[in-house]
């Protein structure tokens, strides 16, 4: 036996011998091995590739068949591919003892939240979101609230956020936008709630975008997402092959390392995807990225991680690292061909920092070392109705805030249309009354509102790559 099989055999020998809470493991007759359970099913799957070995490790929830892990990994060293194994583990135990998160919605005397608490739980169950939602009239809340993990306040009722949350410290107090409330949109409601209690974002429409802009068609490109989550990093991915989309898919951890794109790398091979078949990769960041580098500034300090150099010597391909609000800028500028001046801004619930991506007369604009857009010191020179912490939990704040930012750079930059990303603010109009108070109507650009955050990141990404490869 050479010492690869010696290694693929010593790490399927350890998975079953391994305890999993609730599961059982076996082994089929291709040696991979089988993962049952009351509340999940997965497996570990062994592929042979070129003379290596890629393991995939896959869990998705019974209920609703919902992805919980997903990776693939080259198996090169045993203590990594372990840990991964732990990693999963975890994932099982997280999901046999996660408990449903109760929300409670509250308004003046709760007839009108106790319809709309069940339109909640009806549509929480149909997409498979372990939510539980309840309803009473706001003087109990006080009484009550310490057991959800969220309270959510109809809009008449939204003047008691503050004061909630003092009497509430435990319990995420969110104040619903009425357009959202007043058209009973569920749906618009867990985006909400998903967002403010977990830090996830979930899509809106679902629509896949199509360029509208010319581009070259003979190109293969991988365009890839790195969405900063809370309890599950994530990599979302697209292969864009002669411009239509040949695999979608995202690779779910429950905590980053810098291995996460080398698995990448693996989950395409297995795919039936050769490195060499890309043009080129494309990754959008949060954060700053300068030059494929990712940047990060603390305490005065700048710290930085070559990603394009690392996955360009991994893949033998051509790497671009970008900020994810320059990506959804660039996709929302190719998908549409009337504005040659585009702002994307993005607005998370909670969050008073903004963030926006810029495209003028046709060009991304990234500033000096990739500072462009990124605006949280911005935000202290504004003058609100409340702080900005409490701003960026009320709608009235929301808006406040979100005009005031849009308002900058449509005084600077003067772009045609700006793109809105803020779950808080579902209706552009009344954004544009507010920016209206602080500039004359005829100097407001186009505003709409974008619910699928994800599609033009990785829209963005495939514009960028082509541009780029087209200037070489």
């Amino acid at each position: 036996m050479d010492s690869h099989s010696e290694l693929v055999s010593a790490y399927r020998t350890w998975i079953l011998q391994q305890q999993l809470e609730g599961c059982t493991l076996s082994e089929d007759a291709d040696g991979n091995v089988i993962i049952e359970g009351e509340q999940v099913r997965g497996g570990v799957n062994f592929y042979e590739l070129d003379g290596s070995c890629v393991v995939e490790l896959r869990l998705e929830r019974i209920s609703d068949g919902e992805t919980e892990f997903f990776l693939h990994f080259e198996l090169e060293d045993l203590e990594r591919a372990k840990d991964l194994m732990r990693e999963m583990a975890t994932a099982i135990y997280d999901l046999n003892h996660k408990q449903v998160t109760r929300v409670l919605l509250c308004c003046t005397c709760g007839m009108t939240t106790t319809f709309f608490a069940n339109k909640l739980n009806e549509t929480a169950e149909g997409l498979g979101l372990d939510y539980e939602f309840s309803a009473v009239p706001i003087e109990q809340v006080e009484d009550c609230g310490a057991d959800y993990a969220a309270v959510l306040l109809a809009p008449q009722v939204g003047y008691k956020r503050k004061e909630l949350a003092e009497a509430l410290p435990d319990t995420l107090i969110i104040e619903l936008p009425g357009k959202v409330f007043g058209s009973y949109d569920a749906a618009g409601v867990l985006r909400i709630v998903v967002e403010a209690v977990s830090g996830n974002r979930m899509d809106g429409e679902g629509k896949t975008l199509s360029l509208k802009r010319p581009h070259d068609k003979t190109k293969v490109v991988l365009s890839v997402s790195y969405i900063l989550r809370e309890d599950e990093p994530t990599l979302a991915y697209r292969v864009y092959d002669h411009g239509d989309i040949a695999l979608s898919g995202m690779l779910v951890r429950r905590r980053y390392d810098k291995g996460m794109f080398k698995d990448l790398m693996a989950t395409l091979r297995v795919e039936g995807w050769e490195l060499g078949q890309f043009d080129a990769i494309g990754i959008a960041v949060p954060g700053m990225a300068d030059n494929g580098d990712i940047v990060v500034v603390h305490e005065g300090k700048e710290f930085r991680h070559s990603l394009a150099q690392e996955i360009g010597a991994l893949s033998g391909t051509t790497v671009y690292v970008d900020n994810n609000a320059t990506a959804a800028a660039v996709g929302c500028y190719v998908t549409q061909d009337t504005y040659e001046n585009v702002v994307f801004h993005a607005q998370a619930i909670g969050i008073f920092e903004g963030t926006q991506g810029y495209v003028i007369q046709g060009k991304p604009l990234v500033g000096r070392g990739g500072r462009s857009g990124h605006l949280g010191c911005l935000a202290r020179r504004f003058k609100l109705d409340m702080d900005l912490e409490e701003a960026a939990w009320r709608v009235n704040g929301m808006r406040q805030l979100v005009a005031s930012y849009l308002t900058s750079v449509a005084c600077t930059i003067a772009p045609e249309v700006i793109y809105v990303w803020c779950d808080l603010l579902p209706d552009m109009d009344e954004l544009r009354e507010e920016m209206e108070t602080m500039l004359p109507a005829t100097a407001v650009p186009e505003l709409v509102g974008i619910a699928n955050y994800e599609e033009c990141v990785l829209m963005g990404e495939l514009a960028l790559c082509l541009n780029r490869l087209a200037e070489k």
